[in-house]
């Protein structure tokens, strides 16, 4: 082989090596990402989950003062 095609095949192996490097941290900046954003999505729902037991509760309150009223007949 001749010094061209040495050098060909060095540079081409090297810039696939760092193209695989780039996609190795690409993929695992990616997948915290998504981690984070998964456990923001969890937070998210507990939140949702208390204010719907919080309203529930308001509405069984109500609910209750409705059927006191209704019983004295007003």
């Amino acid at each position: 082989m001749d010094n061209a095609v040495i050098t060909t095949l060095i540079s081409t192996s090297g810039a696939v090596i760092v193209g695989l490097g780039g996609m190795w941290i690409g993929t695992n900046q990616l997948g915290k990402r998504i981690d984070d954003v998964m456990r923001r999505l969890d937070r998210l729902e507990d939140r949702v989950q208390r204010l719907r037991e919080m309203v529930n509760g308001k509405f069984a309150g109500l609910d209750l003062e409705l059927a006191k009223l209704m019983d004295r007949g007003l």
